[in-house]
């Protein structure tokens, strides 16, 4: 079985977790990405952020599945090994600041003379160009200036952070959709292309209708915690043994509430029987459910929701995610073997393809690569390699005293 990108090389710069999220999606696909890394490693590696038994738990995931090679772009003998890699490949991905992949003279026009047909993404907090292009960005403050932490948490609260860091996750998928795109459009069209990945440009184009609407009308849309501007009831109650959501957008789902809990009254109620209805009463309708969803257990609200075909869920923590039933069938929880850590368990990306089995492949060893990929794509003798080795243009992880 071949994946969808199989025969397909990536060469990727990328660092920690914007430039590195979209080469595992791609890896997952098939293709071949081999990460190029300074001596001292991708700061990913290093085993004080969520540390797992000496490891990074932002390497294990992430970098999985990709190859390690150390090269030194600071030197001109390293910029050619990396310019000899760029002839054959496919994509180079970076995540430096605006500026540095020109400053190593391995930006796209420098790439050009060696691959005509070569693809390159940079993603970067700001974007090149525009005032903001080389502010520091981090996920954190990227997520302030796109507006989502002012849509996100209590209506009578502080502004609160998404819990995942989607700036960097979101500029990760997109420059995922990137390379993809630009590699049907080659083929088509017989060229490489460059594309400019902004991680604030990421997350205010998936504000979407919220910032078409605010755009269009001039409303401003204010936190509301789990509530829907325009839609009641969607949001979160309070159970006997934890928090349910549940969100009934039509009326189906309103009348099958009204009748799981014993009120069939409101299906007819002037202040309950449709969403405008309900819009206008909100802290009526609110009241009465919190009072209902108080009354019962999240697993009574879940034979209820089977029972009335009910929109609603149980809020999970992390162990309630990995123990749900669907998430188990679809095998969304996988293991590969490290050669230090022993058994990881990891995410695998979420598509499943015909004939096609994930590779479950480790996150590689620093440097753990290089040799092998000297030798047998570049043709390097034993010997050319040692003198690299030794002079400090390419490393093997063991040459010295970076992450491993």
């Amino acid at each position: 079985m071949k994946g969808m990108l199989s025969g397909i090389t990536i060469l990727e710069l990328g660092q920690v977790i914007a430039g590195t999220y979209g080469g595992m999606i791609l890896a997952d696909l098939g293709a071949e990405v081999i990460k190029i890394e300074p001596h001292w490693g991708d700061a990913a590696r290093n085993p004080k952020i969520t540390p797992v038994r000496g490891e990074s738990a932002v390497h294990l995931q992430l970098n999985r599945g990709k190859r390690s090679m150390v090269i030194d772009l600071k030197c001109e003998a390293g910029r050619e090994i990396f310019y000899g890699l760029v002839a054959e490949s496919d994509v180079v991905i970076d995540n430096f600041r605006p500026g540095v992949m020109a400053r190593l003279k391995i930006d796209h026009e420098s790439l050009l003379r060696h691959n005509p047909r070569i693809i390159t993404v940079s993603v970067t907090g700001f974007g090149d160009g525009g005032p903001a292009g080389n502010q520091p960005a981090f996920d954190l403050v990227v997520q302030a200036l796109s507006g989502l932490l002012d849509l996100t948490g209590p209506a009578d609260g502080p502004p609160a952070r998404v819990g995942i860091p989607l700036a960097d996750i979101s500029g990760g998928i997109f420059a995922c959709m990137a390379v993809l795109g630009a590699l049907v459009g080659r083929e088509l069209h017989g060229e490489g292309r460059h594309a400019d990945i902004s991680m604030l440009d990421s997350l205010v184009s998936m504000l979407s209708y919220d910032a078409l609407h605010h755009l269009n009308t001039g409303v401003l849309n204010r936190r509301q915690g789990t509530e829907h501007a325009h839609i009641v009831p969607w949001q979160a109650f309070e159970t006997k043994d934890g928090y349910m959501v549940v969100a009934a957008r039509g009326e189906k789902f309103w009348q099958n509430l009204c009748d799981a809990i014993d009120r069939p009254d409101l299906k007819d109620d002037p202040r309950t029987r449709d969403n405008g209805a309900r819009l206008e009463h909100r802290e009526y309708v609110v009241t009465i459910l919190a009072e209902a969803f108080a009354r019962r257990t999240r697993n009574e609200w879940m034979d209820l929701a089977s029972k009335h075909d009910l929109p609603v869920a149980p809020v999970n923590d992390l162990v309630d995610v990995f123990r749900y039933p669907q998430v188990r069938a679809r095998e969304m929880v996988r293991r590969y073997r490290h050669p230090t850590v022993g058994d990881v368990s990891y995410l695998p990306s979420p598509f499943k393809l015909t004939d096609w089995e994930l590779p479950g492949l480790p996150a590689p060893m620093l440097g753990e690569h290089t040799v092998e990929v000297l030798r047998n794509r570049l043709a390097y003798s034993d010997e050319t390699i040692g003198r690299l080795v030794d002079s400090g243009v390419v490393g093997t992880g063991q040459d010295r005293n970076g992450a491993s």
